[in-house]
């Protein structure tokens, strides 16, 4: 029992760390910075994975908005062509993106056939011709001696990226709009996915904090194994098992509670019926108040830790 308790301890230690790790996500790039085939493909799964995501946002949009969409072309037309101009920009910049990705794709697969071509150089201060990529910031060093194909890759490579990285931000600018539209109306649009980002990144402050307690845990472990060896039933012990056996209490509610953050994704797509909806302004579904309860106890839970230990 008492090595059980020992090790649930050593346990919830690391479980802080672990949750940081997991909900460390990769994000699209703001912008591509192209160094060799290596970095152009990565750039391309990253833009894969982002139409992926947004296409399914996109359906789950048009679902949740359809009734209130038909409500307002009977009640208020103006506001249902806004709605629409939104939507159809939403859906062409996608379209555009996925254009631009497979004349990407196929310029990637050319490079490879082709290495001989070398088309990414290393940057070299002399002797260059610089070819910006992306917004004038990130540069390729190209040397003069580079043949016409090189050049002609290398421009497409830059003009495609342009394009894929100005529909993104068309698309955010919509769907920017899209939201403060139905907010005028007194709806929240509400889109599970970044809601929950939000929600981790709030709660990997507090995990850093936890973090921090470790070394205190630690010198309780290590007082509670001499306190054994001297004795399993002096009320020194006793006590430190009682203060250890809360902090594992303690410590199982902060573990339930990141991993309910973790799978919050499914839990609110499941109870929403999608991974967005809309909702009247002020009203709040089930899993976003057990969020802000699990929260308040998250912090609560995390000061009193110090208090035990302190105690000792």
């Amino acid at each position: 029992m008492i090595a059980n308790c020992l090790n649930r301890l050593r346990v919830s230690i690391v479980f802080g760390t672990l949750f940081l790790c997991l909900s460390c996500v990769s994000q699209a790039p703001a912008s591509w910075i192209l160094r060799d085939i290596q970095s152009l493909d990565a750039n391309i799964m990253n833009t894969v994975q982002w139409i992926k995501i947004e296409k399914s946002n996109l359906k789950f949009l048009n679902k949740s908005i359809k009734k209130k969409l038909n409500f307002f072309r009977k009640t208020n037309f103006l506001v249902f062509q806004k709605i629409e101009i939104e939507i159809n920009s939403i859906e062409k910049n996608i379209k555009n993106i996925e254009a631009s990705l497979t004349k990407q794709k196929k310029l990637a697969r050319k490079v490879k056939k082709r290495p001989k071509l070398k088309i990414f150089d290393t940057y070299d201060n002399t002797n260059t011709k610089r070819l910006p990529l992306l917004g004038g910031k990130k540069e390729i060093g190209l040397k003069k001696s580079k043949s016409k194909t090189v050049l002609k890759i290398l421009e497409s490579l830059e003009k495609n990226s342009s394009l894929i990285i100005v529909n993104q931000k068309s698309y955010n600018s919509s769907l920017n709009n899209l939201i403060k539209l139905f907010k005028k109306e007194k709806y929240d649009l509400v889109f599970i996915r970044e809601e929950v980002e939000e929600y981790k990144y709030t709660i990997k402050e507090l995990i850093i904090q936890r973090k921090q307690q470790n070394i205190h845990l630690e010198k309780l472990i290590l007082k509670l194994n001499d306190a054994l060896l001297v004795s399993k039933k002096s009320s020194y012990t006793l006590n430190l098992l009682d203060i250890s056996q809360n902090i594992e209490n303690y410590n199982s509610i902060m573990d339930k509670f990141e991993n309910f953050v973790n799978n919050l994704v499914d839990i609110g797509g499941k109870e929403c019926r999608g991974l967005v909806y809309l909702k009247k302004i002020g009203h709040k579904k089930d899993y976003q108040k057990k969020y802000e309860m699990g929260i308040a106890d998250y912090k609560t839970t995390l000061s009193e830790i110090p208090k035990l230990i302190s105690s000792i």
